[in-house]
């Protein structure tokens, strides 16, 4: 029976252009109600698709309604059950979107916010300005003050202070554009004038033959057999070897351990033996940073004593200290350290200087320009400060964040 009806409602489709013949006799009420079906048919041909958009199956009853046109009662019959499911249809659509929004605003609040209601009011902007500006201020007091409570923390108190010369307490300028080409531009003639004397010959047999890799081998002969491009080896002066040709040789090694900047034993040892003139008459005045004098001032005040360890020779300490600028200032020191104690890099070496003086490694204050020196001095157990003055070698931020730096003596924390 159902399909008998259905091929009936196929014949009627086709008959269906005949049908607007007798629409002229209908009333107004009727005639606005077939408007009213008409409309409700094709919105509801349009929501068909959504309905398969949406994942849904399309009902009979809306295919039908939509190729039915006949009769004025299944008209009316296919238009109305379309108009009555459009209410969940869109039900359906805004539904989902009520949801997905409300499970975002409770799990993540601070979408809440991004709306046109919460942007356009001031509580909502000056709320996150307020947010994003309160945490930085803190930091940064905490940064500073945690770091400044670190400085004074890490300084304990010290009974002695070591300082390394060059870049600490005197200007590096001072030792390549004074003290260096003092000696290279004086030795030929300063070796021709002594070359006779009992300490010139001790000094340059101290250049050839002091012990470093291969100790059975001069000093000057182990620098040529380890590959060093530039080493010299001394030769000895005897009937078949000219002084003269001696003397070349050690000008040429001189010359290119300076270049290198070796912190050679044997090296210091000979400029200071060059120095030691250049002081007596006057040539050289040993240079210091103003805060210096007054820091010794100040720590002898304290009680503390006063010890230098540096690459240069001990006797060309005593020279820059005793011909100073400032006058003689030898008084202050207790003691002098060079590379004959070991290498400023090497903790062995600290704690030989410990153990010589008689103090506790953390009741002794070391200070240098060389990042090295002060990790070596550290690891022995001394209390260290890195001394950052104008044309040292630049400070890593690592350096800086683990060590306390300072730019001048006076900037120097107290122990605590």
């Amino acid at each position: 029976m159902v399909l008998t009806r259905s091929r009936s409602n196929k014949g009627a489709d086709a008959a269906a252009p005949k049908a607007p013949a007798p629409a002229p006799k209908t009333t107004p009420a009727k005639r606005k109600s077939n408007v009213a079906a008409a409309t409700a048919a094709k919105v509801a041909k349009t929501d068909v698709p959504s309905e398969a958009k949406n994942g849904t199956t399309p009902s009979p009853s809306a295919s039908g309604s939509a190729s039915v046109v006949v009769a004025e009662e299944p008209l009316t019959k296919a238009t109305t059950e379309p108009a009555a499911s459009k209410v969940p249809l869109v039900k359906a659509t805004t539904e989902p979107a009520v949801e997905s929004l409300e499970p975002a605003h409770a799990a993540t609040p601070l979408p809440a916010p991004v709306t046109s209601e919460g942007l356009a009011g001031p509580a909502s902007v000056d709320g996150p300005a307020v947010a994003s500006v309160e945490p930085v201020a803190p930091v940064e007091l905490v940064a500073t003050t945690s770091e400044e409570s670190a400085v004074q923390k890490s300084l304990r108190p010290y009974d002695l202070v070591i300082s390394d010369i060059e870049g600490t307490t005197t200007p590096i300028v001072f030792v390549k554009e004074n003290l260096f080409p003092y000696v290279t531009s004086k030795l030929a003639e300063f070796l021709k004038r002594n070359w006779s004397s009992e300490e010139m010959r001790e000094n340059i047999e101290a250049l050839r033959v002091q012990p470093m890799l291969r100790p059975l081998l001069p000093k000057a002969e182990r620098d040529v057999a380890e590959g060093l491009p530039e080493a010299v080896a001394i030769a000895k002066d005897s009937s078949e070897v000219t002084a003269e040709k001696v003397q070349e040789d050690v000008i040429a090694s001189i010359a290119w351990q300076m270049k290198a900047d070796r912190k050679i034993g044997a090296l210091k040892a000979f400029q200071g033996y060059m120095w030691k003139e250049g002081y007596a008459n006057g040539d050289l005045k040993g240079a210091l940073y103003e805060d210096v004098v007054p820091a010794f001032d100040q720590w002898k005040d304290e009680g503390k004593k006063l010890y230098i360890y540096s690459s240069g020779s001990i006797p060309a300490q005593k020279l820059l200290f005793g011909h100073s600028e400032k006058g003689d200032l030898l008084h202050y020191f207790s003691g002098h350290y060079d590379t004959t104690t070991g290498q400023k890099i090497e903790a062995e070496s600290y704690s030989k200087i410990a153990a010589n003086i008689g103090v506790n490694p953390e009741r002794a204050l070391f200070l240098s320009d060389n990042i090295h020196e002060i990790n070596a001095a550290k690891k022995a157990g001394f209390q260290a400060v890195v001394v950052d003055r104008p044309g040292n070698d630049p400070l890593s931020d690592e350096d800086r964040a683990s060590n306390i730096v300072v730019k001048s003596f006076s900037d120097i924390p107290r122990a605590v």
